[in-house]
């Protein structure tokens, strides 16, 4: 087993292979070895989050490496215990550490090992009125925090556990203490935006009772325009959060990577990077000839490939001739735009295929081919739902994904039934290069009809669906 100190961690990046350990000084002088066993986050030559055992015991440790290990450490400390002191249940803060023979701090947290956190159970809610009771019973921590002056500046669902009938609050790194009295209405105001903008905006329609709840706690006087000062602040909260989601699909990071040179610029999903998909990427065209072809069109070659990690489907956005290549070399791809709308749509909790990479052939700042690649869908499009005995929930599904879509006051420009595929998880909507965000509401209303008007258009001689289609989206 690897034994590693603060250097060698920051020289490993992101090659950690794990089990490994750690020698560790205590406070008092005792020396002590832990053992790394699953990496739950990386931020390579900064922080590790993990799960490590010292003394026979689990426990949830934040190892800060690099410059700034100390004041990391020190914050995380701090944000712990201001969220403990505002008699907010969180994960303890059990133990603090040196790294033997080097720079580095560990703190060692009581590890939850059977709580979900708020996004996963979420997630696997069946209807509304459970994701408004979920989020009603995070309400009284966030009005707890707030009557005692603490803010998580990172508030995202993430950070809120389920255990049992228990609800713990965690992730101290960046909690702010505001003074020692109660926090004011303009900065309670602005986290509670933030929490609430962490959710698509179809769910917005809590807002009013959630905030009320919030009011009772707090003990705050009525106030007939605080709501639509709540409103107004969520909206744009949510846009600057989209807008840093999608850019972050474009760059280097924890979750993607990223190349670029002169001739090429690719993307892809950190999850799936490894040798071969690297060398996939280098040669996908040869892999779209020996795949089996879905579409061999004119603007667009689609293909279902065999991938390091399971099936593949690739789109390769051609140029058709010389003057269609002049048009959009300055342009962004379609592959560039669909990969952007998928983040958009996972942003938004729309179904859609799970993107997995994108490249572009370039000659410097002039654009070529390009390709979008995502995981495969293993499942029928919509044109068979007349043939299903009883298709009610692939239905139900779909209207799902048009009413986000509506909320989100974004069109598709093209809603044939094919672009609907069933999977085992509902459906899911592709072909994204056409996807619009619309900013203002006229705009809005016309592109929504425009996109009804076509769907619709589908099941003209299918009355049955039809009207069963009109009555959901009524």
């Amino acid at each position: 087993m690897n034994n590693f100190n603060a250097d060698s961690l920051i020289r490993a990046g992101r090659d950690l292979p794990v089990p490994f350990l750690l020698s560790l000084v205590r406070p008092g002088g005792e020396e002590t070895d832990m053992t790394v066993q699953k990496i739950l986050r990386l931020l390579p030559g900064k922080r590790i989050v993990a799960v490590a055992e010292v003394d026979g015991k689990q426990f949830l440790v934040k190892i800060f490496i690099g410059r700034h290990c100390s004041r990391c450490a020190k914050r995380e400390a701090s944000g712990a215990r201001a969220i403990e002191d505002a008699g907010v249940l969180t994960a303890s803060l059990e133990w603090e550490a040196l790294k033997k023979s080097t720079r580095g701090h560990v703190l060692g947290f009581e590890y939850l090992s059977d709580a979900k956190d708020l996004l996963e159970v979420w997630e696997k809610s069946e209807n509304d009125e459970q994701r408004r009771r979920l989020i009603s019973k995070v309400i009284p921590a966030l009005a707890a925090l707030h009557e005692g002056g603490v803010v998580q500046n990172d508030i995202h669902p993430e950070n809120f556990l389920f255990r049992s009938d228990l609800i713990y609050t965690i992730d101290g790194g960046d909690v702010t203490r505001h003074g020692r009295g109660p926090l004011g209405d303009r900065k309670s105001m602005d986290n509670i935006a933030l929490f609430f903008a962490q959710f698509p905006a179809r769910h917005d329609h809590f807002v009013s009772e959630l905030l009320e709840q919030y009011r009772q706690l707090r003990a705050w006087p009525l106030d007939e325009g605080r709501l639509q000062r709540l409103v107004g602040l969520i909206d744009s909260k949510r846009s600057k959060r989209k807008k840093d989601y999608i850019e972050k699909a474009f760059r280097e990071c924890t979750r993607f990577t990223c190349e670029h040179s002169f001739n090429r610029f690719s993307v892809c999903e950190r999850e799936y990077d490894s040798p071969a998909m690297r060398e996939l990427l280098s040669q996908i065209d040869k892999r779209i000839e020996s795949g089996r072809l879905l579409k061999d069109g004119n603007s667009a070659t689609v293909a279902l490939i065999d991938g390091p990690l399971g099936p593949l489907v690739v789109k390769r956005y051609n140029i058709k001739d010389a003057s269609h290549g002049i048009s959009r070399v300055f342009r962004k791809s379609r592959a560039w735009i669909s990969w952007a709308n998928a983040y958009r749509l996972k942003f938004l909790g729309i179904n859609t295929v799970k993107p997995v990479a994108m490249v572009e052939e370039r000659f410097g700042p002039l654009r070529g081919k390009a390709y979008f690649i995502t995981e495969f869908i293993d499942g029928p499009d919509a044109t068979v739902l007349p043939e299903i005995e009883n298709p009610s929930a692939e239905m139900i599904s779909i209207v799902e994904i048009l009413k986000g879509l509506s909320a989100a006051g974004v069109s598709h420009g093209d809603l044939k039934a094919s672009n609907f595929l069933l999977g085992s998880e509902g459906a899911v909507i592709i072909d994204l290069d056409s996807m619009k965000e619309h900013s203002n509401q006229v705009d809005r209303d016309l592109a929504k009809k425009k996109d009804i008007v076509r769907f619709m258009r589908n099941w003209e001689s299918i009355p049955q669906v039809e009207q069963r289609f009109a009555d959901l989206l009524g």
